[in-house]
């Protein structure tokens, strides 16, 4: 048993070599080197030495393939042989491994034949390579060592190019001891992938490669050289078959044993994958490059139909997220690869795109060495150009900016971004020199904005303070610029401030709001002037022309590339837009009160400049048709009546103007049957959606005719159509006395003048016959408006208020003129039970609730409306004759004098309000205006104090008038100055603007006395019209009030002259008493006195 196991387990299963004899390998060697006989012959050659001179198998098998290497032209030989030797396990793979093992350490190097047997070996599967793998070097620890080194060594490049070193000369110098390069050890895992496809053995090289870190082939010269020839042969035919023959087709390197491309399909699996494992290495092969992107370009115009389900195309999009865009990187600056590129790519929706720019831009620069080195030279030289740019030499670092951005757009547009964040004087020149930009890198900026709008490491609001950040701002300022001078598609943008908005975040608004007053002109502001409010209320034309700065026609390319952006999603911003009100002030954040207040404002502004803007352009305003009615946008949307009808009203227009179209002035019955059948239907659906009691004061049908019409239904600014004739024509006359212009110039511009005053006529005369159809149809239906006599005038006026005119006011500017406009035509038309004295009377008793409650813009409306309403009463207030002629006998001036609180039966009579009357009303509502305001500055609160400033500047014109009225509120004025000069400056500012402005009209003001006729005692002819004159009844608490006054002046007069006589007494007293006791006992007594005086008056 022990023979046994010994003879088993360790004797040396070995030939003695001391029995070999050398001349049987010498006979060996040169059968080996003059093969002449046939494999199975060949064999049994061998196999007869091996049994004469007690040769080693091994060796034998050794000498064969060290044989084959030196004869790889007889390859079919010797493998053909190999097959022939008796099997054994694993014998022929540790053959070759032992061999590539010795050669490891071998300052030569490993023989490239021994890689070609073992691949030829590998495609016939006599060896596997898995098992051959294990004795290849290095190891992929020692592999990937080495790339982390590199990886490391590429990040301290790139930190020493984008950092300043103070001591250079030294950091030099030992940067320069350390990288002692190291000769490089040979990969022999790398030098038989390149066996294998230059042998056409594609497969199983591929499985090798992804046995290796990141790279390692394509980053070996002659590795990278093998893939290009690989995939220039797979696409060489296919390549041919859809370029044009025009294009002059190198020939290419044959891979035996390699099939060629035929189909797509084909395409994609046999060369997307070699792409892949070239990753940015592909830059280093143009003429590869430029034939991909071609056959790319190809592939997407023949699919382009349904690209986002194809799935080549995705591919290929894979292909350009891993391989085009980062080759790109490292390719010379060169315009024609980015032009190709886009080409396929702006077949995409922008979305693919973003997702391929956001891999690009934050992975594919860190996973590779070159890259990372080739990102931190961009960031230098895109310092160098951005510290050097000014608005002087914008063109030649223009220029310098776009060859950059040819390769490395994202690099050099985050430091643009960020140069403008902290210089906001930068963005013009920066504006100014993107224009050398390509197509692609114009798309990749695009990008990068909407990323840094969206970076979650700044707050878009200040820390502790109500306003927006500074970098934020800047952000939108340049957008709005960039997006108007430059062909850039505006989706993406768009589409973020719509997922903002969902979230809730209205700061986004900002945004969409420089974007669309630079694109399209059109500017939301309340410092209007009159001029540009009137023409607001006209037409498209003249609104263009004189309702804006500047004219919208200088903005013409980037309205047209605005609309188009808009017209599928411009639904959903108006409804989030206006969401955005009440989820401002209702919302779950808390925020300042004026911060919320200028949100507000902010959401409303965008809100009424995006629906200016849909309804000025035909494109978009056919779109319109589209909008969900009065009661879906109500219940599903949740919209206000003012956001709903503000959107649908341009809808009811068109829906009036297509049922009527057979209306015209002279024979109206068309539009008013037109207007009947749609407010009709609109009235229904209002009438379902408040509360039943509401329609018992006044119609739906007043609801929804108020609600529906516009500015421009019930204005006709004929005057400024005519300034505005006079203005263009002044401009023909300048252009032809203009000697230095040439005379083809001088006709073009004459031309164009003349067709603008053509179309100004031509509106002006449908405005003109809209004007008197709406007139008529309100005529038609004015006596449906208010209720009948079951509710009160009062009650009837205070409803229109609520839901109409206060509402409605502070929308928009146009809007508060509309509502004084819409009121002057109730009485002008005397609408059946409107009583415009009840209605001025109940507008000028509640100004301080609802300045209270207004934000800044809203107060600058509603001071906007109550000097338009103002500006009417002071017309009639001033003639007579005027007053006599339109009030004197209107419905609305009726005043009810009863006998008693009822006001029933036979002591109910109604008197038309005589003049004197009016004008003592009117003193009484701007004593009531003037208390109002005084309450605002007396209330300490910021907002009732600014809003009170901001309505007093709005009504200037009309108020005050009165000059005890002007000086009381001058007093508070000044009180205001005093106490918010440090503590609120902005109060303060607004103060002293308002102060100066009131100043300069004080040579206006007139004497109470000269406003109304003023009696020293109040005299009536009865009790009952006592009782029934509002005039009277103010003017006898204004009398009784002087009265009292006097009287309390006199009675202080006589207690101070008797106090002064006590005093008197006192002192001779004092005199006389020494002791400190009693002269302190005396002064207590006197102060005390004195302090029971003061209180009394005050009481009193």
């Amino acid at each position: 048993y022990v023979r046994t196991r010994t003879k088993l387990f360790y004797k040396q299963q070995k030939f003695n070599l001391l029995r070999e004899e050398n001349e049987g390998y010498n006979k060996l060697i040169t059968e080996l080197a003059n093969p002449s006989h046939t494999p199975e012959t060949m064999l049994d050659h061998l196999l007869k030495l091996i049994g004469r001179f007690d040769l080693d198998p091994n060796r034998v098998l050794d000498l064969v393939l060290e044989t084959w290497q030196n004869y790889l032209d007889k390859s079919p030989f010797f493998l053909a042989l190999v097959k022939l030797f008796p099997k054994q396990d694993d014998a022929l793979c540790n053959m070759l491994g032992f061999n590539f093992g010795f050669y490891i350490n071998d300052p030569e190097g490993t023989p490239r034949s021994l890689f070609a047997v073992s691949a030829l070996l590998i495609r016939k599967g006599l060896i596997d390579l898995q098992e051959l793998y294990t004795h290849l070097g290095p190891s992929y620890d020692a592999m990937k060592q080495s790339y982390n080194k590199r990886l490391n060594d590429a990040r301290d490049t790139a930190k020493s190019l984008t950092t300043v070193a103070l001591n250079k000369d030294e950091e030099d110098e030992e940067k320069a001891k350390d990288k002692q390069p190291e000769p490089p050890a040979e990969n022999q895992k790398v030098n038989l992938c390149i066996a294998l496809i230059e042998l056409g053995c594609w497969a199983e090289a591929d499985d090798l490669i992804q046995l290796l870190p990141p790279f390692s082939v394509p980053d070996n010269t002659k590795g990278r050289e093998v893939l290009f020839d690989l995939v220039s042969w797979r696409v060489h035919e296919f390549y041919k078959k859809h370029i044009s023959a025009a294009i002059i087709v190198r020939p290419v390197k044959q891979i035996k044993n390699d099939p060629q491309v035929t189909s797509w399909e084909e395409f994609a699996s046999l060369v997307l994958t070699p792409l892949l494992r070239l990753g940015p290495y592909l830059a280093h092969s143009p003429v590869l490059f430029t034939k991909i992107l071609r056959l790319f370009n190809v592939y997407v115009k023949e699919h382009s139909a349904d690209l986002i389900n194809d799935t080549i195309a995705g591919q290929i999009m894979t292909i350009t997220s891993d391989v085009i865009l980062p080759s790109l990187s490292l390719l010379n600056y060169n315009y024609n690869f980015t032009a190709l590129i886009w080409e396929y790519l702006q077949q995409f929706p922008y979305h693919i795109r973003y997702r391929l720019y956001a891999k690009w831009k934050n992975v594919s620069y860190h996973k590779n060495p070159l890259l990372i080195v080739t990102k931190a030279q961009t960031i230098h030289s895109s310092r160098y150009i951005l510290k050097r740019l000014t608005k002087e030499n914008v063109k030649p670092f223009g220029r310098q900016i776009g060859r950059v951005s040819h390769c490395n757009p994202s690099v050099i547009f985050d430091q643009i971004l960020f140069q403008i964040q902290r210089y906001d004087n930068m963005i013009l020149p920066i504006v100014n020199a993107l224009k050398y930009l390509g197509l692609l890198s114009l798309d990749v900026l695009s990008y990068c904005i909407v990323e840094a709008l969206s970076d979650p490491d700044k707050a878009k609001m200040k820390e502790e303070d109500t306003n927006i950040s500074w970098w934020f701002q800047v952000l939108a300022t340049f957008c709005g610029h960039i997006y108007k001078k430059y062909n850039i598609e505006l989706a993406g943008l768009l589409q973020y401030i719509v997922n903002q908005l969902k979230a809730n975040k209205s700061t986004d608004l900002l945004i969409l709001k420089e974007v669309v007053q630079r694109m399209s002109g059109i500017e939301i502001s309340e410092e209007v002037t009159e001029s540009q409010l009137e023409a607001v209320c006209g037409g498209p034309v003249l609104l263009a022309e004189a309702g804006f700065f500047s004219p919208i026609r200088h903005a013409e390319r980037s309205n047209h590339r605005l609309q188009e952006a808009l017209r599928e999603i411009w639904l959903p911003l108006c409804i989030l837009a206006s969401q955005q009100r009440h989820s401002i002030v209702f919302g779950n954040e808390e925020r300042h009160i004026k911060l919320t207040a200028r949100l507000y404002d902010q959401c409303q502004d965008t809100f009424s400049q995006l629906g200016q803007f849909l309804t000025s352009n035909p494109s978009i305003n056919q779109s319109l048709k589209l909008l969900p009615s009065f009661e879906e946008l109500s219940t599903m949307y949740h919209l206000q009546a003012d956001s709903a009808f503000f959107l649908l009203r341009t809808k009811l227009s068109d829906q009036i103007k297509t049922v009527g179209k057979d209306a015209t002035p002279d024979n109206p019955q068309p539009y008013i049957d037109a207007t009947d059948k749609i407010i009709s239907q609109l009235s229904d659906q209002v009438k379902l959606l408040y509360p039943a009691k509401m329609w018992d004061k006044i119609s739906p049908r007043l609801f929804a005719t108020f609600w529906s019409l516009s500015a421009a239904d019930i204005i006709l600014p004929s005057k400024r159509y005519t300034a505005e004739i006079e203005r263009i024509e002044g401009l023909i006359k300048q252009v032809n006395d203009n000697e230095e212009l040439a005379q083809r110039r001088k006709d073009k511009e004459t031309e164009r003048h003349k067709e603008m005053i053509a179309k100004l006529k031509e509106e002006h005369k449908h405005q003109e016959d809209n004007h008197k159809l709406v007139l008529t149809r309100l005529e038609a239906e004015k006596d449906m408006w208010f209720a009948s006599s079951s509710s009160s005038k009062v009650d009837a006026i205070m409803q229109f208020l609520q839901v109409c005119i206060i509402q409605r006011s502070m929308f928009t500017a146009s809007d508060a003129i509309y509502c004084a406009k819409f009121v002057e035509l109730c009485h002008k038309m005397q609408a059946t039970n409107f009583s415009t004295l009840i209605y001025f009377d109940r507008i000028f008793s509640d100004v301080s609730h609802i300045v209270t409650n207004c934000t800044d813009n809203e107060a600058s409306r509603y001071g906007r409306f109550l000097c338009e309403t103002l500006k009417g009463i002071s017309r009639w207030h001033k003639e007579k004759a005027l007053y006599e002629k339109e009030c004197g006998k209107s419905p609305g001036f009726v005043h009810i004098i009863r006998g008693d609180p009822s006001g029933e039966g036979e002591k109910r009579i109604e008197k038309y309000l005589d003049y004197e009357n009016f004008r003592h009303v009117c003193c009484k509502w701007h004593f009531k205006l003037t208390k109002a305001m005084v309450f605002c500055f007396d209330s300490k609160d910021y907002s009732q104090i600014r809003n009170g400033l901001t309505v007093l500047n709005k009504i200037l014109p009309e108020f005050p008038v009165v000059l005890n009225l002007a000086q009381a509120l001058e007093k508070r004025i000044v009180k205001v100055k005093d106490e918010e000069k440090t503590a609120r400056p902005d109060l303060y500012a607004l103060a002293m603007g308002y102060s100066a402005q009131l100043n300069s009209r004080r040579h206006t003001f007139i004497a109470e006395d000269k406003f109304h006729h003023v009696e020293k005692k109040a005299t009536p002819t009865s009790t009952d019209s006592r009782n029934s004159s509002p005039a009277r009844k103010d003017k006898r608490t204004e009398v009784k009030r002087r009265e009292d006054i006097e009287s309390e002046k006199k009675r202080r007069r006589e207690e101070d002259a008797k106090k002064e006589g006590e005093r008197k007494s006192a002192e001779k007293k004092l005199k006389a008493d020494t002791s400190p006791k009693t002269k302190a006992n005396g002064v207590r007594e006197r102060d005390s006195e004195t302090d029971e005086s003061r209180s009394k008056i005050r009481k009193k």
